[in-house]
């Protein structure tokens, strides 16, 4: 490992807890002699014609039932994987908490509830659920409301110590704070702290009425978009929409009437417990519950009543929309739950990375290069050789978890990450894989299925400028590996 590589593992390490195995176990398998590295001619050809330089490269196709790889070229080499990183924490978290695993949320009052009414605070305890939606807390609105909650007198209080994490800035990684994927974990995620804005061209007066999803109390548009006739084209980019008001936007510019309806997913613009305030003073009224107080952060006091618990999808529906769909906030909260059921609570990104690093060394991936800062890929400095991934996704084809795992990965053609990438083309239906982009960053890696039935890893890592043009290399890789499968 060079000194950078690893002054940036010692960075995420913590010198109180055990590193796990000796650095002699920690050390890469040795494997059966490599085949020759000439890269097949049409993924040189590819390469060449997106100048795309092949030392930028890493490539490895191995069938399941061989020892040895068929390909490979710079396999060894750490490099940014891009959304691939999330195969790692996924795979772990199926092993290490169980597929039918369940996050829970419980509900508190801090206070009498009496004649439908609580005197005092009502909390909820986050726990790094990656899937509490809206509609899950107007259930719980309900359950609240049987148990015969009328009126709160009190606050909403969110107790968030599961996790211990400093400010997150959504535009720090790119500058675009309004990207969901920019999104930031939460030891009290509701709805992905996103927002989606629907806009529908008036049947009359040339208007276009904008819409919220989910419902928030007090949300209102300043100034709607006016309709024009213009081709619809980069239609966000003409809205001219103004967030300095989270719950009063503006929207200054132009909407075409071409565009018809049209959705907007978007952070939400504001801090975690604006918006849930917003969120939960719309579903208490429309439960019939009274209130008129504010959400605020801070610890559960211990003379709390226990009032109803809420239960997440089972870790494997949530592997599944976290590798199809490559959602970000997710994969980091099922990485922060690798550090909370390793070390108990707070959990944070270091103790995560060191309990990840701790279950792979003895379970027998030791992975000496891996660098794993958030687990979700979204990163510049995230490192993973092409050869650690390839072992991981043969631990994972041999391992009681594996339908969970493979079921997770999108498949070509049909949904997911890959629904429109190969959809007629000969790879649909027959590659599970899991993709990631970013800046300079191209990658995948998964399983392809012959026409006959047998099976390959394939990995495939690109890190160049041009990286984004490496798509009909990978094409290629896909072919190669289909054909002596």
């Amino acid at each position: 490992m060079n000194p950078t590589r690893r002054a940036l593992c010692s960075s995420l390490a913590l010198a109180a807890l055990p590193l796990g195995l000796p650095a002699a176990a920690r050390e890469r398998p040795r494997h059966p002699a490599a085949p020759p590295t000439r890269l097949p001619t049409a993924v040189a050809s590819a390469l060449a014609q997106a100048r795309i330089p092949a030392s930028a490269c890493s490539f490895v196709v191995q069938a399941l039932d061989e020892a040895r790889p068929s390909l490979v070229f710079n396999p060894a080499q750490a490099m940014n994987p891009a959304s691939v990183m999330k195969l790692v924490p996924t795979y772990v978290a199926l092993n290490m908490l169980g597929p039918s695993y369940r996050w829970k949320t419980p509900v508190y009052a801090v206070g009498p509830l009496e004649d439908g009414v609580l005197s005092g605070d009502l909390a909820f305890v986050g726990s790094g659920d990656p899937h509490l939606m809206a509609d899950n807390l107007w259930t719980l609105a309900l359950r609240l409301r049987d148990l015969g909650l009328r009126k709160l007198d009190g606050n909403v209080l969110v107790d968030r110590s599961a996790f211990d994490l400093p400010p997150h800035d959504p535009g720090g990684f790119d500058g675009d704070a309004l990207a969901p994927y920019n999104v930031g974990p939460d030891a009290f995620l509701v709805n992905f702290k996103a927002m989606r804005l629907g806009f529908q061209p008036a049947a009359q007066g040339g208007a276009v009425d904008v819409t919220v999803e989910p419902p928030m109390a007090g949300y209102a548009v300043r100034h709607p978009p006016r309709l024009d006739q213009g081709a619809c084209g980069a239609w966000k980019d003409r809205l001219g929409a103004d967030f300095k008001q989270p719950f009063a936007p503006s929207f200054d510019g132009r909407y075409a009437a071409s565009c018809g309806d049209q959705t907007w997913n978007i952070a939400a613009p504001m801090p975690a417990d604006t918006f849930v305030q917003g969120m939960l003073a719309a579903l208490f009224a429309q439960v019939g519950i009274q209130w008129h107080g504010q959400v605020v952060s801070g610890r559960l006091p211990a003379s709390a009543t226990l009032l109803t618990t809420w239960d997440s999808p089972p870790l494997a529906v949530v592997v599944r929309d976290i590798n199809k769909y490559s959602n970000n906030v997710m994969a980091q909260q099922v990485f922060l739950t690798l550090a909370l059921q390793t070390y108990g609570p707070p959990a944070d990104f270091a103790k995560a990375a060191q309990a990840t690093t701790q279950w792979l060394d003895t379970h027998g991936l030791p992975m000496p290069d891996l660098v794993l800062d958030n687990g979700c890929g979204l990163s510049r400095i995230a490192r993973i050789s092409a050869d650690d991934i390839n072992r991981l996704l043969r631990a994972a084809w041999a391992s009681p978890v594996m339908p969970e795992f493979i079921a997770s990965l999108p498949l070509a053609g049909e949904d997911g990450t890959l629904k429109r990438r190969f959809d007629g083309s000969p790879e649909a239906g027959l590659v599970h894989a899991k993709t990631g982009s970013l800046r300079n960053v191209l990658s995948l890696a998964g399983y392809v299925q012959s026409p006959g039935g047998r099976r390959s890893t394939v990995v495939a890592l690109i890190n160049d400028p041009r990286a984004a043009g490496g798509w009909g290399a990978i094409e290629a890789l896909l072919d190669v590996a289909l054909r002596t499968a």
